[in-house]
């Protein structure tokens, strides 16, 4: 009688491994969830590293309409953002300040007054 070679054990249990790990993935919620809590908190920081440079944001926004969307335009108010949300000097109306949460922005464009442009998307 033949031994199966140690080799094919050891990829045997690879890919058990890796098979268990995937369906785990698929089955939870929690990847999804870490996936958008890093991407807040890189917008959160590109945010936040704006209004230290005194950028111009164009934000677009969520909206409870399926086919409509917001695009605000504007700076940041103060140099320190809150996590969850961020408060936004129009361009359009200088006196007006809107508050808007993190999780409403779909579509960042941060044009700095060096004129480096950076976009992010959700």
């Amino acid at each position: 009688m033949e031994k199966k070679p140690k080799v094919l054990n050891k990829l045997g249990k690879f890919i058990l491994l890796y098979s268990t790990t995937l369906l785990d993935n698929f089955l939870s919620d929690d990847h999804d969830k870490r996936v958008e809590k890093e991407n807040l908190a890189n917008i959160h920081a590109k945010l936040q590293e704006a209004g230290l440079q005194n950028s111009l944001l164009i934000l677009q926004l969520k909206t409870e309409k399926v086919d409509k969307f917001e695009v605000l335009v504007g700076w940041t108010v103060g140099k320190n953002t809150n996590k969850d949300q961020i408060a936004i000097k129009l361009k359009s109306n200088p006196q007006l300040i809107r508050v808007i949460s993190l999780n409403m922005i779909d579509k960042v464009s941060i044009l700095s007054p060096s004129g480096k442009n950076v976009k992010l998307a959700r």
